[in-house]
């Protein structure tokens, strides 16, 4: 263990002793030294800096400015340009987001002002949804990995489509969208044959093994990350060598392999060292958090962790906290700290809900729909060009006129968009201010009620749901497996609800959006067991009604069970959640199932929507059932308030 806590001082205090490069960059900065000119020695640096995934961004920096100042000499705008884009991939690894953002945009102005340069432009673009991601604006990510992917076909560029393709499998990737994630990079890898392009660009292979490892197929991931490593290793990629060993441990750890994993660790964190990123130290030491937790030393992993959180919350590194918010769960529970277990989960699931917000799936996939829109038209306007040659120039013009207006349109689009974004914020805001006054009894009482219950009830959920993991029983107990399996499901169904109800007790007032957005993240914590059914929210808020927390719990409650019942009783394929909001608010959730006939409240079979018109009734709302029992005309469940 004492290794190991070298290891972590040597990713607190990276500036120790140097290392030496490899061959490759050795001999490219020769050739700086030797070049016989200006024009040469400019040349031959931005041949140096296009390594800038294996120099310490320190170094990095120095040449860029370098390569700036000789350009602005020799009035060389494409060569100043893109130096200003190494300084700004430099800047990223030193985990100075802002600031690298802030050159790119310089970049994509000075190319936009009459150089003509595609390969950079996308470059420029991949390099701010870098940046992106460590923001944990996910949804501007991918914006950008599609404009990477239209340049580089633009440009002919094979590897810098399989990058902006890797970028948005990423995205999908730290969203927790696994197979959405492993779609897109494997459309990177099938987007050229060329073996040599795949082993130069070995960081897909790693990204292809989180995938796997994501969706436990581990012989899987272990074929990718070996590949990942034989490929840095022979092409000489220290980034993707250190990312690909930092995965290759954790795989190591989770197999059992933890001699192997430490092995790895350790040389992961001395090639770290010498590019000095912060985003994979953090990285790296929630991994160690990870090989405490499992090595049964928690009060280490603990330490790690935390030590981990304050780097990035620095650095506003918002990507790792996932992973070290995990790492640190898995330490308590290594520890039997049950309460803090508990509650560094229930901050996990704040974190996520937090990147719902700004990372909704509606907006992913307005983004993926306009890049298959443009890659349609591209392809439309290609084929109309080769069939009409003769008349190229009067097509053309038709074409560039359907982009002008189309373009046109999605500035006004665009325009009318942020100018209604800007008031609901104001709409927001001003309601905010009216609404602020609480009793404060009221308020005391609420909050000690969510204490007691996250506090007393969540940790004995917790601590059960923890418990029932480690009870075996023999493969041939049967009857013991499944009743097992059923108070483990029970037990995680508990703390859930627990966490619903916490969710609603914590605010002062909840909106209709807050309430959506929950509906939302369960939704897609049950999506998975119904993989036939579609199920799908759609709103429609002008006016964002703000509810007590009691209102806003029986809301949720009534659309969750309405969403459990179509699922389980109707026979449905879809079922579609509607949330309408102006003066007044309604809620609809109808599904194309066979329809029933609302018993009466005398009869005992309809508990459950019994309970819907008690919280409705208690609410102050109205609920109605419209069904009919015809094939595929479905049920709908309507709640809206007595009085506007």
């Amino acid at each position: 263990m004492k290794r190991l806590i070298d290891i972590l001082f040597l990713i607190l205090f990276p500036a120790i002793a140097s290392i030496g490069q490899t061959p490759v960059i050795e001999n490219l900065k020769k050739n700086v030294r030797q070049a016989a000119s200006p024009e040469a020695r400019l040349k031959a640096i931005l041949v140096l800096c296009d390594q800038g995934y294996t120099l310490h961004a320190d170094t990095l920096i120095q040449y860029a400015l370098e390569a700036k100042s000789l350009a602005q000499k020799l009035n060389d705008i494409s060569g100043e340009t893109e130096a200003l884009f190494y300084k700004s991939y430099a800047l990223t690894n030193k985990g100075l987001i802002d600031s690298s953002l802030k050159l790119a945009d310089e970049c994509l102005e000075i190319l936009s002002d009459g150089i003509t340069n595609p390969v950079l432009e996308a470059k420029v673009l991949n390099q701010k949804g870098r940046c992106f991601m460590r923001k944990n604006q996910y949804k501007d990510a991918i914006d950008m990995g599609y404009k990477v992917i239209t340049l580089a076909e633009q440009g002919k560029d094979t590897l810098l489509q399989m990058m902006g393709k890797t970028l948005i499998g990423w995205a999908y990737l730290e969203l927790g969208q696994t197979e959405e994630a492993l779609s897109w990079h494997l459309k990177a890898l099938r987007t050229t044959n060329n073996i040599l392009l795949h082993e130069k660009y070995s960081i897909l292979f790693a990204n292809l093994a989180i995938n796997y490892r994501g969706l436990n197929k581990e012989d899987s991931a272990f074929y990718f990350i070996n590949k990942a490593v034989e490929y840095s290793r022979k092409h000489q990629n220290l980034f993707a060598l250190s990312n690909s060993l930092a995965i290759q441990a954790q795989l190591f750890v989770r197999s059992g392999q933890s001699q192997k994993a430490q092995a790895a660790l350790e040389e992961a964190v001395a090639i770290r060292k010498l590019i000095g990123d912060p985003f994979y130290i953090v990285s790296d030491m929630a991994q160690l958090g990870l090989y405490y937790a499992n090595n049964k030393e928690p009060e280490k992993g603990i330490a790690v962790c935390k030590e981990g959180i304050e780097i990035a919350n620095q650095y506003k590194i918002e990507t790792k906290l996932f992973f070290l918010y995990g790492a640190l769960a898995e330490n308590y529970k290594a520890m039997g700290n049950n309460a803090q277990y508990a509650e560094t989960l229930e901050r996990i699931i704040s974190l996520k809900d937090s990147v719902y917000q700004k990372n909704s799936a509606e907006a992913l996939a307005d983004l993926q729909a306009k890049y298959e829109l443009q890659r349609k038209e591209k392809e439309n306007i290609q084929l109309q060009l080769n069939i009409t040659k003769k008349n190229y120039l009067f097509y053309g013009s038709i074409a560039l006129s359907a982009l002008a207006a189309l373009y046109g349109y999605l500035i006004f689009r665009n325009y009318r968009r942020k100018q209604k974004m800007k008031m609901e914020l104001a709409l927001a805001e001003e309601k905010r201010l009216a609404e602020k006054a609480v009793s404060e009894a009221e308020e005391k009482e609420r909050k000690r009620i969510a204490a007691d219950l996250h506090d007393n009830l969540g940790a004995y959920a917790a601590s059960i749901a923890s418990n029932l993991d480690n009870i075996k029983v023999p493969l041939a107990d049967q009857d013991s497996h499944n009743a097992l399996n059923e108070l483990r499901n029970n037990s995680r169904d508990i703390v859930s609800q627990l966490n619903d109800t916490i969710w609603a007790l914590k605010k002062e007032t909840l909106s209709l959006t807050n309430i959506s957005d929950r509906i939302k993240v369960f939704v897609q914590r049950i999506q998975p067991s119904y993989p036939d059914i579609l199920i799908d929210i759609k709103e429609n808020i002008n006016d964002d009604h703000r509810l007590q927390p009691i209102q806003a719990f029986h809301l949720f409650r009534i659309i969750q069970e309405a969403i459990n019942n179509a699922i389980r009783h109707s026979r449905c394929t879809q079922v579609e959640v509607k949330i309408t909001s102006g003066s007044s608010w309604k809620i609809i959730v109808q599904d194309n199932g066979i329809g029933f006939v609302k018993k009466t409240k005398t009869n005992t079979t309809s508990h459950g929507l019994s309970n819907m018109e008690a919280r409705a009734i208690e609410a102050g709302w109205q609920i109605l059932w419209k069904s009919n029992t015809h094939p595929e005309s479905g049920t709908q469940v309507i709640i809206e308030p007595t009085t506007n």
